[in-house]
């Protein structure tokens, strides 16, 4: 679940790719629930569409992979409060549910990857220090909570800043190089 980067993680079969041949005896099924520009506490859909309970309840989730915190950044210094309470009171929903029918799920907050500077557009100038500090909060509160956290900034802030690498389309989103590099470390 998540916002854009997860959703557009659909477009690359890497991860699951990645995850199916490391484990190929559980037979693994995974759903991508994202839906581009969701946020914690934010998440419009069309009417009559099910609320995220009823997706997960739906799909028997065991684990709930949760991308978040990019549009949140936006908010800067002043949105931090907000935002650690709202990823709490989320993350005490979610672990409060039995999607499966037997157990809560295990829950793994995944934070955005670096933004890069491309012709044009300084997104990582623009960027990454604020959402460094929105990182910073998650991990915290992942760990107050007792969730999980997969930090990928750090690994793909060093590939970004790489001359002529080029793994975004427009400085945030990821192309195909990015989901693969994005892929290799969320499965690491």
């Amino acid at each position: 679940i998540g916002n854009t980067l997860f959703e557009r993680l659909q477009q690359y079969g890497d991860f699951e790719a990645l995850v199916q041949q490391a484990y190929p005896q559980h037979k693994l099924a995974f759903r991508n629930l994202a839906w581009s520009a969701d946020e914690i506490a934010l998440r419009p859909r069309p009417e009559n569409f099910a609320g995220l309970d009823q997706h997960l309840t739906h799909e028997r989730a065991d684990v709930v992979l949760a991308a978040f915190v990019f549009n949140e950044s936006f908010a800067g210094a002043i949105g931090l409060p907000r935002f650690r309470e709202e990823l709490a009171q989320f993350l005490r929903e979610l672990r409060s549910k039995q999607y499966n029918g037997r157990s809560a799920p295990r829950v793994v907050l995944v934070g955005p990857t670096a933004n890069e500077n491309v012709d044009a557009v300084a997104a990582a100038d623009l960027n990454n220090d604020r959402l460094q500090a929105y990182i910073a909060a998650m991990r915290e509160t992942a760990a107050a909570e007792g969730v999980a956290f997969i930090d990928l900034f750090a690994a793909t802030n060093e590939a970004l800043r790489s001359p002529g690498t080029d793994l975004t389309t427009n400085g945030v989103h990821l192309n195909r190089a990015g989901y693969a590099l994005f892929s290799q470390e969320l499965f690491r």
